[in-house]
């Protein structure tokens, strides 16, 4: 399934980290409540799965969930680690609210 994420076309919402691929991309974590979608980070890695399964900011996550946390994943082969911090920083700058992670202007 595709979910648009600030004009770019995310894998997910995806319930867990098993169809995850360790491979260069751009993930959101979100939480599913009443039927909605709530962002509550995004981030880089050149090993997504790897990322998201040890990544820092997992206790925020689980404090500010309002339902069962969602991953969104945008595969990013072709992208440098620069190109991918760079289109982390534009999804952060549209949602300004999200409550894990740095300002968009980090």
């Amino acid at each position: 399934m595709i979910i648009p994420i600030a004009n770019y076309a995310f894998d997910g919402p995806l319930k867990s980290v098993k169809k995850i691929e360790d491979r260069p991309g751009v993930f959101v974590v979100a939480c599913k409540f009443i039927g909605k979608h709530y962002l509550l980070d995004v981030d880089h890695s050149d090993k997504v799965k790897t990322a998201i399964l040890s990544h820092e900011r997992k206790k925020c996550w689980k404090l500010y969930r309002r339902g069962l946390i969602r991953y969104a994943v945008l595969y990013t082969d072709d992208k440098s680690a620069e190109e991918r911090r760079s289109l982390e920083k534009r999804i952060r700058k549209k949602y300004k609210t999200l409550p894990c992670g740095g300002s968009p202007d980090e």
